[in-house]
């Protein structure tokens, strides 16, 4: 069975649950969903101010990410990070895109840490199936790399190859790339401004991602406390470190089956894994639609004569 059925079979019973939902809980997950979103992007406002000289507007950083958040919810491989990219470029229109992208690195380093973390612990308390057994969860991308580890040790061997490749040539041809790259960074050359005014916001919004998660368990009426919902995140983790499908659709959906097979009926527990991933991507996708709407709408999609031009748009001579 791979991701897709895994996934159509927990939709299947979602829709049989979905009379016995708490409503009431599901909103305040979502609210706290959404908190998360916002708290990341202006934690990424933060690091973009740090090495752009201009100010730069808190709504139009947290468009970019909402719209970008939307568009890696619908699609896989991370494709919303362009879009971020673009949309944050707009509103930066003197910084570099190098600077913007290599800024998402800063962005993300809190997770580094965190989520490695409750992967592990996840790993260690037998919350995450051991290998060989994570191989036979109904999730084609860990089943087949859990089943043939050289090949996936291989894989990634390549990727690192072709990756010191990609940079040494870029270094070698770009003279200006390394420097653009460090701007997107800055803020980490001055520790006390990135954990004073940087950290404490992702912090926050992990917090909220927990409470996001534990008010979807009792939504869909799964016994657990806020220690469980924290080690259900490394389900999250785990989805998005192989990105073939959208939101790690179908892997999301195993983990969560077996971290909670203990808990409540296998039913029950499937319909609350694909419940919640219905309404994060829901969210995500509405929000992120919004924010595209509300920032491309006034692109000059078309051409307008010059003020000076007479009513047949051609300029008096």
């Amino acid at each position: 069975m791979n991701s897709l059925q895994s996934f159509w079979q927990a939709t299947t019973d979602f829709g049989q649950h979905i009379t016995e939902v708490r409503f009431d809980a599901l909103f305040i997950a979502v609210g706290f969903t959404l908190a998360n979103l916002i708290l990341r992007a202006s934690a990424w406002r933060l690091i973009l101010q740090a090495g752009y000289p201009e100010r730069v507007r808190w709504r139009s950083i947290v468009g970019a990410y909402l719209a970008g958040a939307g568009v890696n919810s619908i699609l896989p491989a991370r494709g919303g990070d362009v879009m971020k990219i673009y949309l944050a470029h707009r509103a930066m229109p003197k910084a570099a895109y190098t600077t913007i992208t290599s800024s998402l690195l800063a962005e993300t380093l809190v997770d580094v840490f965190i989520g490695p973390m409750l992967l592990v612990a996840a790993y260690l308390t037998g919350r995450i199936p051991h290998l060989p057994a994570l191989g036979h969860l109904a999730a084609f991308e860990w089943s087949f790399f859990a089943a043939n580890v050289r090949w996936f040790m291989l894989v990634m061997a390549v990727l690192l190859i072709l990756l010191g490749v990609f940079f040494t040539y870029v270094e070698r041809h770009v003279v200006a790339f390394w420097s653009r790259v460090r701007l997107g960074l800055i803020i980490l050359t001055t520790p006390r401004r990135y954990f004073r005014t940087v950290v404490p916001l992702q912090l926050a919004g992990w917090c909220c991602r927990i409470g996001a998660m534990y008010w979807f368990l009792l939504a869909f009426h799964v016994p657990a406390g806020v220690v469980d919902a924290a080690l259900a995140l490394s389900a999250q983790s785990a989805s998005t470190l192989l990105p073939f499908t959208p939101g790690g659709l179908g892997t999301q959906q195993a983990l969560l089956g077996y971290m909670f097979r203990n808990a409540a009926a296998t039913s029950t527990v499937l319909a609350f894994s694909v419940g919640m991933q219905v309404m994060v991507t829901l969210t995500t996708a509405v929000a992120g639609g919004i924010a595209i709407w509300i920032t491309l709408r006034r692109l000059p999609w078309r051409a307008r004569p010059p003020a000076s031009a007479g009513a047949d748009g051609v300029a008096p001579g």
